[in-house]
């Protein structure tokens, strides 16, 4: 993940560390690493169909390891499928998408479909199920956050390198940052993450340009919207951000209240509050 701030540094109270997110990387990259390797084996797949220097016969060799790859990610989402929480329901998104990868690769292996269009639907579902992956870790790693003292501004200019997927959208957003900025007790990874989620969120809307403003008064807050032109002179920030699918939003709120906070979305706009006493 990589954030851009026009090459200013993190001036803000408790900013200078953040030794959460090392920790969190720690236990997503422990956890999770099976099915990444399984989801860049699908992006891989996008690539080889695009190519008219791959032949059919390189498509057909791989195609056992790429069901391989498919049992790996069935085998993860499956295991929340009963889960009555918001788990379940992205579980249940991500089993629909594995099956459809099924589908393409048995398409693939007829050789009966376009390769262009096989390779469209591949990068789509291959955005897809990483949404769900990362979704699923995140909403793991929300049930026990390591808090930490960091200032807003430090958060918002980490979100796109501490959010899970190493892929995604990069989204370029105006930031007003907090005036002034206090250190919030928080888990700055999770924090980092749910604010990219909420990027995302706002974006699927239809806004073009969007503003991020850091607030942190007696309820410490985010707020993503539309862009005016009076946020013209403000810096950028480069985030990088998941696909948007079906459950996000569900995830994102529920992300928020394991946080001791609460996360609105409305009107093409959203927020994310802390409570009031993670700045005392």
């Amino acid at each position: 993940m990589s954030s851009d701030s026009n090459g200013r540094k993190p001036d803000s109270p408790g900013s200078g560390t953040a030794p959460s997110p090392s920790r969190a990387g720690v236990r997503v990259a422990s956890a999770w690493g099976p099915p990444r390797d399984a989801l860049a084996a699908v992006h891989n797949l996008e690539a080889l169909l695009r190519s008219t220097a791959v032949s059919q016969k390189t498509i057909l060799d791989l195609v056992p390891e790429l069901r391989s790859s498919a049992e790996v990610l069935r085998r993860v989402v499956d295991t929340a499928r009963d889960d009555k929480d918001v788990k379940g329901e992205v579980s249940a998104y991500g089993s629909v998408r594995v099956s459809e990868l099924d589908a393409l690769l048995d398409a693939a292996e007829a050789g009966r479909v376009d390769r262009h269009h096989l390779a469209s639907r591949a990068g789509v579902l291959a955005d897809e199920l990483e949404a769900v992956i990362d979704l699923l870790a995140l909403l793991d790693l929300a049930e026990s956050p390591v808090s930490t003292d960091v200032g807003l501004d430090f958060i918002a200019r980490e979100a796109g390198r501490t959010s899970g997927t190493a892929r995604g959208r990069e989204v370029v957003v105006r930031f007003d940052g907090a005036d002034p900025d206090r250190p919030v007790s928080v888990d700055p990874y999770m924090l980092g993450a749910l604010l990219a989620l909420l990027v995302a969120c706002v974006q699927s809307s239809g806004a073009e340009s969007l503003v991020l403003r850091a607030r942190a008064g007696d309820r410490p807050r985010f707020l993503v919207e539309p862009s005016t032109s009076a946020d013209a002179a403000l810096p950028s920030l480069s985030i990088r951000v998941m696909a948007h699918i079906a459950p996000s939003e569900r995830a994102a709120r529920r992300v928020a209240e394991q946080l001791g906070g609460a996360l609105e979305l409305a009107d093409g706009r959203g927020s994310i509050t802390l409570p009031s006493g993670s700045n005392d």
